[in-house]
């Protein structure tokens, strides 16, 4: 190796020391949301772009999320965790071997996180409108949630059959029922999230075909951040998902929160 090589190695070294460095000051200076949530976005698109079976592309979603999930519970102080596993248009639209297949993955979940949950006393929430889905699922569903129940603040929250606007007319049919009065604190009560903190910073996979919200959670994140990714969900890395977490915590001096 001649001189000019080996400083030109001994500069890329030196910098990449800098880098590691100034990576490790600066996520321990930084502070962390409460709650993330994931928008997980592309699989279909994704599958076709590469000749594969959709199937193929749904189980290595799957396994990300659980990466990210366990990821987030042992390595990060973020309490709650949700995931949108389903929405209300995709339970009309999809095929049914589709979500047959999805229905089997998501009774694995508290199997693939049964002892990172267990660890670090992890609460197991499902958001949903409970009666369109199969009876199997529902029961399997609720009983893991009895199961995975703690006293503790951190929850990882799935939303099956989940949307927005389902959300807000079943706690308005419920408040009416209950025949108390009309007030935000009353309605409140009856909708899916509550009791859990607001959204800090939704994700969502696949921005250059799918920069929107789709009516996800819009009661809880008001005031979140938005980190839209040109990744599909299944390449959506832990490491990506620092790098959201930085750049969500560089926002922090420029929100006021509507003071």
């Amino acid at each position: 190796m001649d001189v000019k090589s080996e400083n030109w190695l001994q500069k890329g070294i030196f910098f990449a020391i800098f880098e590691e460095l100034y990576l490790f000051e600066f996520e321990k200076s930084m502070e962390y949301p409460r709650h993330v949530a994931l928008i997980p976005d592309g699989n279909r698109t994704r599958a076709k772009e590469h000749w594969l079976e959709q199937m193929e592309w749904h189980f290595a979603w799957f396994q990300r999320s659980i990466d990210l999930a366990i990821h987030i519970f042992e390595n990060t102080p973020i309490e709650v965790f949700t995931l949108w596993g389903l929405s209300t248009e995709n339970l009309k639209q999809r095929t049914e071997y589709e979500l047959s297949y999805l229905f089997t993955l998501y009774e694995r979940i508290t199997e693939n996180l049964y002892e990172m949950m267990r660890k670090n006393q992890v609460n197991f929430r499902v958001v949903w409108d409970i009666a369109k889905l199969p009876q199997h699922l529902q029961d399997f569903l609720i009983e893991k949630q009895q199961e995975f129940s703690f006293d503790s603040p951190k929850c990882f929250v799935l939303a099956l059959n989940y949307g927005w606007q389902d959300e807000i007319l079943r706690a308005i049919n419920k408040l009416v029922e209950s025949w108390e009065n009309v007030t935000k604190e009353n309605l409140e009560k009856y909708l899916d999230f509550y009791g859990l903190p607001t959204v800090d910073l939704v994700i969502r996979t696949k921005q250059k075909l799918a920069k929107r919200l789709s009516w996800f959670m819009l009661w809880r994140i008001g005031y979140a951040q938005l980190y839209f990714t040109d990744l599909y969900c299944p390449d959506f890395s832990i490491e990506e998902f620092n790098h959201a977490l930085m750049w969500w915590n560089t926002t922090l001096s420029s929100q006021n929160f509507g003071k």
